[in-house]
């Protein structure tokens, strides 16, 4: 393996560029502890990441969202050119700040034809990437905590209306995600409840249960063209502990695609408060 220089003799100089709540705790802890031949270097975003993370890495660096020069110059001034990027960077917070944007992130955006948040991230990692800065897929050191096909835990579907809300949750999702407009979705007695847009998977989940009580089926998947470089789906201890408060009866993810942070916990927790947590693959 190739010695960048100023890495260690016989590492190789990985950069972990590093967003909100606990996907990159998990990305850092998981290259650190299982990955010797590698030196990690963590790019820590001002407001968003956890400062816990220089406890997996002790080179960290703190750089501002909006200042997208400064990112590129730091990675190559720390001679990183191989990267992955973990955890989101708020869109609403970037978009709601765009006075704070520098020349380079301008310049960046105003190429793209839209704002989802998919078309922002993948053309800025594609400007890195013009700067010799690659990423690679952010699950690549993860692939445990990954759904898997079938039943993730312990209690199985119960009722037969449940069963039917999964069958037509997941045929609406593989169309959806399409859309690119949102990756969640909530169902309940044969109808779409709730459909995710920019607020995230918990606030969808708690605006399903608004209209329509306990005892729905949230869904979950990916994009068909989903970018695991920059945009990987999460669920979480907040998550399922959201689920469990509003009697959920199950949680469908997308095996192989979407996350489980903490997932031996999430896999207990789901199996206390009686909620099946299934992993569906879209060649079934």
């Amino acid at each position: 393996m190739a010695l960048h220089p100023g890495g260690f003799a016989g590492k190789m100089k990985l950069g972990l560029l590093a967003g909100n709540r606990n996907f990159p705790l998990l990305c850092a802890r998981q290259i650190t502890y299982n990955h010797p031949e590698i030196e990690l270097v963590v790019f820590a975003i001002k407001g968003e990441t956890n400062p816990l993370i220089k406890k997996f890495c002790p080179k960290t660096i703190w750089v501002s969202a909006f200042g997208l020069q400064t990112i590129i110059d730091e990675f190559k001034k720390n001679q990183i050119d191989k990267a992955v990027m973990a955890g989101q960077i708020s869109p609403i917070r970037i978009f709601k700040d765009k006075n704070k944007w520098d020349a380079r992130l301008k310049k960046v955006v105003s190429g793209i034809e839209d704002f989802r948040p998919h078309s922002v991230f993948r053309a800025i990692i594609e400007e890195m990437a013009g700067e010799g800065i690659h990423f690679e897929n952010s699950v690549a050191y993860l692939q445990d905590y990954l759904a898997k096909r079938g039943l993730n835990n312990s209690f199985a579907v119960q009722a037969e209306s449940v069963k039917k809300d999964i069958e037509l949750g997941v045929n609406i999702a593989e169309d959806l995600v399409n859309f690119d407009i949102g990756q969640t979705i909530v169902v309940k007695d044969k109808a779409i409840v709730a459909v995710e847009a920019l607020e995230g998977t918990d606030r969808t989940m708690k605006r399903g249960f608004s209209l329509c009580g306990r005892g729905f089926t949230v869904v979950k998947f990916s994009r068909k063209n989903q970018d695991l470089r920059f945009d990987v789906p999460v669920v979480g201890l907040k998550t399922i502990s959201v689920l469990g408060k509003l009697r959920a009866k199950a949680l469908v993810l997308e095996a192989g695609r979407v996350l489980i942070l903490d997932k031996e916990k999430f896999l207990k927790l789901a199996d206390k408060f009686q909620i099946s947590v299934f992993g569906y693959s879209r060649d079934n």
